[in-house]
């Protein structure tokens, strides 16, 4: 499979798991948190969702267009993606456990967050890996 291939699978991959994180936060107890938090089929939460696609979006139709340096680009908007869902994992752990609500009602967007966390680091081994260590190991099978 080719570098751009799996660069698209991943960033699809990504968004999907960051529009479920925002989704699952709003059907949770995370919901009743504060003012600015989400309710379920809210205009709060579509818009959310909706930024968060087109911020995927236009730097993955570059990067599909053939402007390899985009590449970059979504790798710093991957950073920030990845400091969110660890910080948010981080905060679901801590609501938990000095709240009310039981770590089993939140266990769901817990896990959804640290699944978003993981496919960002395999996002940043699909984009940078390098062609080299991809033939060699073809070689050796």
């Amino acid at each position: 499979m080719s570098k751009k291939n799996s660069v698209a699978i991943m960033t699809t991959i990504s968004a999907f798991l960051f529009c479920a994180v925002i989704v699952a936060a709003s059907l949770s107890p995370l919901a009743g948190t504060g003012a600015a938090a989400n309710q379920f089929n809210s205009a709060g939460m579509w818009s959310a969702v909706g930024m968060i696609l087109v911020l995927y979006f236009i730097p993955f139709l570059v990067y599909m267009l053939g402007v390899d340096a985009m590449r970059y680009v979504m790798a710093v908007l991957c950073g920030f993606g990845l400091l969110i869902h660890l910080s948010s994992a981080g905060f679901i752990l801590m609501f938990s456990f000095f709240s009310d609500h039981l770590l089993s009602e939140v266990i769901f967007v817990l896990g959804v967050s640290l699944a978003a966390a993981a496919v960002n680091v395999i996002w940043f081994v699909a984009a940078f890996r390098s062609g080299a260590e991809k033939t060699s190991v073809n070689t050796l099978t």
